[in-house]
């Protein structure tokens, strides 16, 4: 009797066995049910990086949504579309003055001799942005190794599509265009109130240096707004873009209706006392004005505002 019931136990254990093992079986059609914590959450079907490839050609792995950026000197660009970067250009520990109201706060770069890896690395950007492959020259692939890094574009001039390139790279095209439609009705607006001012009438900005004095052609930053999108016209002697002009040469300057003077710290003052400097019609006038190189010697959405303001404040009727 005992061993009858030590073989009826036997034959259960082994059933009991086997059909455990059909349910852990691979080969089984019906699979386990899902639970709570097994389900992709959003977050994770959402993808973190873009592989983009650079003006310089460069395929890089970019954060879809970057939240440490450096791109020293397109702080501009980036205010423009109100983003803040982790650290922001400066000389000498001192920062675009003009971007302040937007970049209070935001730490300074010692870019005197550059933008230095080490520095970079310390305030541990997941983008940082080059504006074109000039900017970064035998040290892209430090920079690389500290995040990705990434060549915006070949043409430093073209502030307009640069704007518009930076916000198809940071996921902030919308942005992008409402920063340069807000422009380009300031700027529609300004032409307006101008009117046959800016048609009619000369204009030239100045750099006093030294014993000489350089005049910004229509291709250079400040010079580019006063002739290229406000529409003043060129007096004959501007030849360059930023060419350099003897002291004897301010006689040429007699047929300028306005003469915008770089100034700013540091920036020489113009020849007040040369008898060439008092003899000209806009000096006898009244019509040199200061225009800080902040904003100046600069080419950008938000500088270009600053500059329109500043023209409009000088020039009427």
């Amino acid at each position: 009797m005992k061993n009858t019931r030590r073989g009826l136990f036997a034959i259960m254990a082994l059933i009991l066995v086997s059909m455990l093992a059909a349910c852990g079986n691979p080969a089984n059609n019906e699979a386990p049910a899902a639970t709570a914590t097994d389900a992709p959450s959003p977050a994770a079907e959402e993808a973190t990086f873009r592989t983009l490839t650079d003006a310089a050609g460069h395929e890089v792995e970019v954060p879809v949504h970057p939240k440490r950026i450096i791109a020293a000197f397109m702080e501009d660009p980036l205010s423009a579309m109100d983003i803040k970067p982790v650290a922001q250009w400066g000389v000498a520990g001192v920062p675009q003055h003009y971007l302040q109201d937007k970049l209070a706060g935001i730490p300074v770069l010692k870019m005197d001799n550059g933008l230095q890896p080490e520095e970079v690395l310390a305030y541990n950007p997941d983008l940082i942005i080059f504006l074109t492959a000039d900017y970064a020259k035998d040290g892209y692939d430090q920079f690389a190794k500290i995040a990705p890094t990434f060549i915006l574009s070949d043409n430093p001039s073209d502030w307009r599509g640069n704007l518009q390139k930076l916000g198809a790279l940071l996921n902030e095209e919308d942005a992008a265009t409402k920063a340069l439609a807000a422009y380009d009705e300031k700027l529609q607006q300004a032409k307006e109130q101008l009117g046959s001012l800016i048609t009619s009438k000369t204009a030239v900005l100045l750099q006093p240096v030294g014993d000489n004095f350089k005049l910004f052609g229509p291709g250079f930053y400040g010079g580019a707004m006063l002739y290229d999108e406000l529409g003043f016209q060129k007096p004959d002697v501007l030849k360059g873009e930023y060419d350099a002009y003897s002291i004897e040469t301010l006689a040429q300057l007699d047929k300028v209706d306005y003469i915008f003077v770089l100034s700013g710290e540091g920036r020489e003052k113009p020849p007040e006392d040369n008898p060439l400097w008092k003899a000209l019609p806009a000096v006898k006038a009244g019509h040199v004005f200061a225009a800080d190189s902040g904003h100046w010697f600069n080419n950008n959405s938000i500088a270009n505002g600053l500059m329109i303001e500043d023209v409009l404040k000088y020039v009427h009727e």
